[in-house]
């Protein structure tokens, strides 16, 4: 299969996501003003929706952690999640170690406190393992932005057309060849960090599933 960063730009095209139809017109208006011509700029399309769940997809695969001997796939939510609270997991349990090696086990107060900064980390480590990576996942209830939203499929790809997109203020913005292969995302509305990750998991904190109201 062709690598589809090597596709030329030429051969490219957008479709974003926009919360309603109205910003989606709005979008299309801001691009004809740019100039591009009206027949290239499609609205609310079927196969243009099933391009940009295609693309979520694709987005939401290429940044998990794959880790193929142990048969695990973290998407990336999850894998961070997992960092987050593995740090914090882990730090706690080296911190804990401190009073504890205080309580007179034998030996000496270091060689103590290695052995309950050891047991605190591991402890931390097996508590995100299991609770950190679930904490940061989407929930079962959060819907892909074609879901979500009206969807514009505009048959150019220009950095041009990229920021008259994105200044509509999206959900999504994928890339695509003309014959439907994803290539990249090159926005969303959420940026990929740490931060939003903890956003996450303190939503989580709250009950099994929510829904997203941001």
């Amino acid at each position: 299969m062709t690598d589809p960063s090597f596709i030329p730009a030429s051969e490219r095209e957008l479709v974003a996501v926009y919360p309603d139809r109205h910003r989606a017109d709005a979008a299309r208006q801001a691009l004809c003003d740019a100039g591009t011509p009206p027949e290239r700029i499609h609205v609310d399309e079927d196969l243009a929706a099933l391009e940009s769940l295609e693309g979520e997809m694709h987005e939401e695969l290429s940044r998990a952690w794959v880790i193929p001997n142990a048969g695990v796939v973290y998407p990336s939510g999850a894998a961070r999640g997992l960092v987050l609270s593995a740090t914090v997991g882990i730090g706690l349990g080296v911190a804990a170690a401190f009073p504890l090696a205080l309580i007179d086990l034998g030996s000496s107060y270091w060689v103590r406190w290695i052995v309950f900064a050891l047991v605190g980390a591991s402890f931390g480590a097996t508590v995100s393992l299991v609770a950190g990576s679930a904490a940061g996942a989407p929930r079962p209830g959060a819907l892909p932005a074609a879901a979500r939203g009206t969807v514009l499929r505009v048959e150019a790809d220009t950095p041009e057309v990229q920021r008259v997109l994105t200044e509509q203020r999206p959900l999504r913005i994928d890339e695509f060849s003309h014959d439907g292969l994803p290539i990249a995302t090159i926005y969303m509305e959420r940026p990929d960090t740490l931060e939003e990750t903890a956003k996450d998991i303190a939503a989580n904190a709250g009950g099994d599933d929510y829904d997203e109201q941001r």
